[in-house]
């Protein structure tokens, strides 16, 4: 790094110091200093010998020319860098930078106190020395030019100072402890290194502060504190308390988790039998407290949040009861409710029933369900069988009065009394899909109706038949009634409006000539074509029927008092009607009102 200060004082305004500066400690910078002093030493008597013979040439009174840049007339063994350092006692000051002014061409040597070196070309060969070049750069701009100090103009007096030469003769060697200037000229100082004056660089135009120079401070090792083995030591303390803690915290919640236990079910309790009396609507603390009073429980607050917790803390039936410590939670929860009936019960469906009557079957005759529940099922629960899948997928009327009608297979089942409505329904649904095999759902292809519709023609038979000897006959009318949609588009049957009465009245009744007047989609005298769904839950026997009609001619038949009439046309249909209103003034009840 190189610092060049100009003076700003009046009787040295055109003195310049410059002082090469590296990044080294203070005892390196002493030995270059000195190195440095011994080189500028012999390269200055070199100097002086080599220009001796021009400076002889020069006329008396006739400035000497400035070489502006003296680095460029060494030779290469000349211009090596040497670094120049001021010794160690001297402040070293930051550049600033030099001001614009033009300097006399002659300007006397009081005004320049101290002696300043000047440049001088060198060569290697006294034969051939150099001659004194003119400026390089005109006279006209040097005025406006900021004179840098390596460049800047040495008066005349200076350089006689420096280099004395009179009338031709040279002047005695400067002594050795004079040799060293005070100032240097920056021409003459070696080059800093390019990290140096990188650095000058951003400092060129500061205030001329000093520029200290310090010695690194060594990195401060990290000291192992004397304490560690006390801090081990702390820290094992700690682990063992923590340790301690965690066992003993384990210790407890085992102990509470083991006693706890105990009294919920009932692992070690005495057996002794204690008769306690619950009240008339009594409450869950008030059982609770009961229980711990005659030490049944321990712990009444743990009691009630399981009674909570299982949904068993209402209801509780007034009474005297005998209980005792071995019994559990749960046990004398169910000891103080009302109990379902347990074991099976036998019931027979019987065939036809539509599921009006199967609900008030299982409810009224069983107490097995509500009719609510069953209904809920019936509509909206969730079975997993090829027909109802079917059957939703083809789209159900939306008249139809229950969806699964005509599925709940009529059959004798046995069912415990504690069986809810679904475990009913699935059931029943589970034995209809064992009678109703792949080869009826085939047999629907075949005839080309889908499987409600056959189940629903089946229920037809079942309720029009007088008995299952005739099933296969009155399927045969129906049947060619539908092969015959030009002739006959209604099924005018009574039994239709029979299960819409019967639905709306909770019983059964007797259809009259006025019931066939009602506006209703299950009306066959007024709609066409098959009802919304089946009207009853058919047997195995009008199942198979409906898919297995018997071969006849028959159209029309009527039933009275057990017996049943078949014909073929209408005028022999109408002859049985009379007679049969000759012997009874009362008006037939089941299939006496054929499709005309």
């Amino acid at each position: 790094m190189i610092l060049t200060e100009q003076n700003k004082r009046p009787d040295r305004l055109n003195e310049t110091r410059t002082f090469s500066v590296t990044a080294h400690s203070a005892d390196s910078m002493k030995k270059q200093i000195n190195t440095a002093n011994g080189q500028s030493l012999e390269a200055k008597n070199t100097a002086a010998g080599q220009s001796a013979q021009p400076m002889q040439n020069r006329p008396q009174g006739q400035p000497r020319p400035v070489v502006r840049n003296a680095d460029s007339a060494r030779t290469p063994q000349q211009n090596v860098q040497q670094p120049v350092r001021q010794p160690a006692a001297q402040n070293v000051q930051r550049v600033q930078q030099p001001v614009k002014q033009n300097v006399p061409a002659n300007r006397s040597t009081a005004e320049a106190p101290r002696r300043t070196e000047m440049p001088v070309h060198r060569n290697t060969s006294a034969q051939n020395p150099v001659q004194p070049q003119q400026s390089r750069m005109p006279q006209g701009t040097r005025e406006n030019r900021r004179v840098q100090p390596a460049e800047r103009s040495i008066p005349a007096e200076s350089v006689r100072q420096n280099h004395p030469v009179q009338n031709g003769q040279r002047q005695a060697a400067v002594p050795a402890e004079r040799a060293v200037p005070a100032v240097r000229s920056a021409a003459s100082v070696p080059a800093a290194p390019k990290n140096v004056r990188g650095q000058m660089m951003k400092t060129r135009n500061t205030d001329l502060t000093p520029y200290a120079f310090e010695e690194p401070k060594p990195k401060k090792e990290k000291r192992v504190s004397s304490d560690e083995g006390g801090n081990t030591v702390v820290s094992v303390v700690k682990a063992v308390v923590y340790i301690i803690f965690i066992i003993v915290i384990s210790v407890f919640l085992a102990l509470c988790i083991i006693h706890i236990g105990n009294d919920m079910f009932s692992f070690v309790k005495s057996d002794e039998i204690v008769e306690v009396v619950i009240p008339e609507y009594a409450t869950l603390d008030e059982v609770a407290d009961i229980l711990y009073r005659n030490d049944i429980i321990r712990y009444p607050t743990i009691f009630k949040l399981y009674a909570v917790s299982k949904k068993s803390d209402t209801d509780f039936l007034a009474g005297t009861y005998p209980v005792n410590g071995m019994m559990n939670y749960e046990t004398l929860l169910d000891e103080f409710k009302e109990k379902p009936e347990t074991g099976t019960v036998d019931i027979t469906i019987p065939e036809g029933y539509t599921i009006d009557e199967m609900i008030d079957l299982f409810v009224n005759g069983y107490n097995i369900g509500t009719r609510e529940g069953f209904v809920d099922v019936i509509q909206n629960g969730e079975f997993d069988y090829w027909f109802i899948r079917e059957l939703e997928e083809n789209g159900m009327d939306e008249d139809r009065l229950y969806r699964l009608e005509g599925y709940l297979f009529p059959d004798t089942y046995q069912f415990y009394k504690a069986s809810s409505e679904y475990t009913v329904v699935n059931k029943m649904l589970k034995r209809f899909s064992q009678i109703f095999t792949k080869e009826y759902r085939a047999q629907c292809e075949v005839l080309g109706y889908t499987v409600d519709e056959m189940i629903t023609l089946a229920s037809l038979i079942e309720k029009e038949a007088e008995s299952p000897a005739i099933f296969f006959t009155v399927s045969s009318v129906f049947h060619n009634r539908l092969n015959r949609p030009w002739q006959f588009t209604k099924f005018e049957s009574d039994a239709t409006i029979a299960y819409v009465l019967s639905h709306d009245k909770g019983e059964r009744t007797t259809v009259t000539a006025a019931d066939l007047l009602i506006d209703s989609p299950y009306n066959t005298y007024m709609y066409e074509g098959f009802p919304p769904g089946p009207i009853a839950n058919p047997s195995a026997s009008a199942m198979l029927a409906a898919l297995q009609p018997e071969k006849t001619e028959f159209c029309y038949f009527v039933a009275h008092k057990g017996t049943t009439k078949f014909s073929a046309t209408k005028e022999e249909h109408d002859a049985y009607i009379a007679e049969i209103r000759q012997e009874s003034t009362a008006q037939p009840t089941t299939g006496d009102h054929p499709v005309q």
